[in-house]
Formats: C-alpha cells, sequence, structure tokens
C-alpha cells in the first residue's frame, strides 16, 4: 500500500474511485474529471479566503494498493458556519472500498497528522458549507449510505453533531388543497444551472407576505442528465400567525404543481435530524425517507474509546 499526496495526474482514477463511493448515495450521479478537478483544486491552487467560507491548506491523499486507488481523503483548515474565529480542520470527502479497513484507516491518520500541524482542537466530517457541489443534494452531510466511513470517523473518536433527512417523491402527482385562508399567491422563476428553471412561490395577505416555498432544479448540484426533472425543495416557510391552518401543505402543493406543468417529475426535500414535526409534515405530505446524513466532529483534546 502507498499512500501518496493527491496530483493532476491521478484526476482520471479519482474520478472514478468517486463514482464508485457515491453509486448507492441518494442523488449523487456520476461526474465528469472537469467537474471533479474543480472541486479540489482547492489542494493544489493554494490558499481561499476562509472569512468568505473557503478552506486553507488544503490537501487530499490517496491510498494505492496493487495500482488500484482504494481510499481518499480531502481535508483543509477552515471557519465552519457562524464561526469566522476560530479555526478548525475540515474533511470534506472520505472514502475507502467496503471491506479495506486498513487502508482507510491509513489516510484518515495521515489526514489527522497534516491537520494536527496547525494545531486546531477539532476536526469536523462532511460540513454542509464544505462539501463537494455534486455531492447529494444541498444541507446533506455523510450518507447513512457511506456506512463504512461512518464506523471507522466513530472507531476513531468522531461523533455526530448534525444531521438531515432526505425525503422522495418520484413520479409524483399532486392536486393542491387551498387553506381556506384568504391568501394570494405569486410563482416566481429564476434561470440557475439546471436545465429547468428555479421556482420560489409566494403567499400575500393585505400586500404582506405570509408564506414561501423556495425549490431548486436537482441540475444546480450535477450537471447529469438525471438531475434534471427533480426539484428539492429547499426552504418552505409560513409567518407564525398563519402557521397550523393548511397554508404551508398549499404552498408545497401549489409549488409542486407549477413545476411539473414544466417538466419535473421527481421531488426531493430534507430537514433536520430533529426537526419531528417538519419531518412529520413531509411524510403525511407523500414523501419517503431515502436518506439519513450526518456531520461529525472530533475533539482532538478527547482520547477515543474504542470498541470491538
Amino acid at each position: 500500500m502507498e499512500i501518496l499526496q493527491y496530483t493532476p495526474d491521478m484526476q482520471e482514477p479519482l474520478t472514478q474511485f468517486y463514482n464508485r463511493m457515491t453509486a448507492n448515495v441518494p442523488k449523487c450521479y456520476p461526474v465528469k474529471e472537469e467537474e471533479f478537478a474543480a472541486a479540489i483544486r482547492g489542494v493544489t491552487t493554494g490558499k481561499a479566503d476562509k472569512k468568505e467560507g473557503g478552506l486553507d491548506s488544503e490537501t487530499a491523499f490517496v491510498a494505492v494498493v496493487n495500482g488500484t486507488v482504494q481510499a481518499f481523503i480531502h481535508v483543509g483548515i477552515g471557519q465552519v458556519g457562524g464561526n469566522r474565529e476560530e479555526d478548525i480542520g475540515v474533511i470534506r470527502f472520505m472514502g475507502y472500498e467496503r471491506g479495506a479497513r486498513r487502508v482507510g484507516q491509513a489516510v484518515l491518520d495521515e489526514a489527522e497528522a497534516h491537520l494536527k500541524t496547525f494545531n486546531v482542537s477539532r476536526i469536523f466530517a462532511y460540513p454542509q458549507d464544505c462539501r463537494y457541489r455534486f455531492y447529494h443534494f444541498e444541507h446533506a452531510y455523510l450518507s447513512d449510505a457511506l456506512d463504512q466511513v461512518q464506523g471507522l470517523l466513530g472507531f476513531n473518536g468522531y461523533h455526530r453533531s448534525e444531521g438531515e433527512v432526505f425525503l422522495d417523491w418520484e413520479d409524483y402527482a399532486v392536486t393542491p388543497v387551498p387553506s381556506g385562508l384568504p391568501v394570494t399567491l405569486s410563482v416566481e422563476w429564476k434561470d440557475g444551472r439546471g436545465q429547468l428553471p428555479n421556482c420560489t412561490v409566494l403567499a400575500h395577505q393585505n400586500g404582506e407576505q405570509v408564506g414561501i416555498c423556495e425549490s431548486i432544479c436537482g441540475g444546480e448540484f450535477s450537471s447529469h442528465a438525471d438531475a434534471q426533472t427533480w426539484l428539492h425543495t429547499v426552504w418552505l416557510g409560513i409567518e407564525d400567525d398563519f402557521q397550523g391552518q393548511g397554508l404551508g401543505r398549499y404552498l408545497l402543493q401549489y409549488a409542486l404543481q407549477e413545476m411539473h406543468k414544466i417538466g419535473y417529475r421527481h421531488a426531493a426535500i430534507s430537514t433536520a435530524w430533529d426537526n419531528h414535526r417538519a419531518f412529520l409534515f413531509y411524510g403525511n405530505c407523500g414523501y419517503r425517507t431515502v436518506d439519513w446524513t450526518y456531520e461529525f466532529v472530533k475533539n482532538l483534546s478527547e482520547a477515543p474509546t474504542q470498541k470491538w
């Protein structure tokens, strides 16, 4: 086994490795070499502006066994979420062939050794704001489909710190049911990366906005043809005084109907792992759970408790 630092000549086998690792991850479609190269350009181009959510001192390690890539990890130094003062270690992506635990451990050890040279106190794995654009849909962390990676992180002292559950509705069909509230709906379309436009539905009463439903094309995340007819609802919000009266369901159904008219056929939505109200609501609207995703964090001051 060889542990090598990433160089551009590894692009082809690494892209193939990434596509193998994510083949069973919901909303992960095969990527092209140039797309993957763009995602890891920070490894070869130097420093980014951490104040703008970028990473500094990025590097990637590749484990090669008998000429074949068996593990890969991409790390850097950043500042996650609203914290713009403390430097933390970041694992943007990690994968290893199922069954090759020793190889996965080797690249994780190499990456942690690199991050510790920056005197960070914590390492975050798969934070939302450092994800590859084409990895899953927005808000995703480390998927349950990569359970071998979750297991290895847990064994090495990482614990779940955040979570997001994803729900799908393939070949959806819906007839909006008005809430009975005296509201006026309007639809705004905006072109994005996808082949179909993104959609925002607004609810107004007496000239005041009381609700909003924002949905975007799966093409925002992937150039693959299969992603283009998927919509992903990224925000559904109702003013407090108007909640509990069916307006949220009406807005969501209306958005799905309008987007179906222009070519969308499948719908996805997600919510925080502990937002039981939203989870219950989406499940009863017609969506079905397809994935649980988690952010992991390791406090370097804590020794991992390993159990066999």
